[in-house]
């Protein structure tokens, strides 16, 4: 037998922890890699699962507070809109069913029309389009990447032309 030293005996665990949030789970399952076999292994087992009911916790929660403000900003958006929205004015002329009777409704927002649309986004037939050589890319009877090589082509092909 050799002779041991004392310093041959120094047995010592290290516990590092590389920042975040030491939170319950994180305690109880390095307390529960400390203990022995069975108990580790059951306690490991049980964090486990309380966290999964955890997480499902929180997220029921996180979820119920974005309901909360979409709710409150809807709230918002309504109060704006009635505060913005044009007043209609219906004027009715005679009585209904009767010569003459008629009813005229003014609202600025009909009234005031649509803008003009910008002729410069051509659809007229005489606009230049892609040619018909360019195949399917949802077309599933060629290989996968037909469609790449064929446009790839036509790219080529219209680069030497002009």
């Amino acid at each position: 037998m050799s002779k041991q030293t004392p310093s041959q005996d120094f047995n010592y665990k290290f516990e590092h922890h590389w920042g975040g949030e030491d939170n319950w789970y994180t305690k109880g399952k390095r307390w529960a890699n400390k203990q022995k076999f069975p108990i580790n292994h059951l306690a490991l087992g049980v964090l486990e699962w309380l966290r999964e009911r955890w997480v499902d916790g929180r997220v029921e929660m996180e979820m119920a507070s974005i309901d909360k403000q979409v709710k409150y900003i809807g709230e918002i958006w309504e109060k704006e809109d009635e505060q913005n929205r044009p007043k209609a004015e219906i004027v009715e002329e005679g009585l209904f069913g009767e010569e003459g009777w008629s009813i005229s409704i003014s609202n600025p927002v009909v009234e005031r029309g649509s803008e003009e649309t910008d002729g410069r986004l051509g659809t007229g037939s005489d606009e230049k389009r892609l040619g018909t050589e360019v195949p399917d890319p949802w077309d599933a009877t060629g290989d996968w990447n037909d469609w790449a090589i064929g446009f790839d082509n036509e790219y080529k092909k219209r680069q030497r032309q002009g």
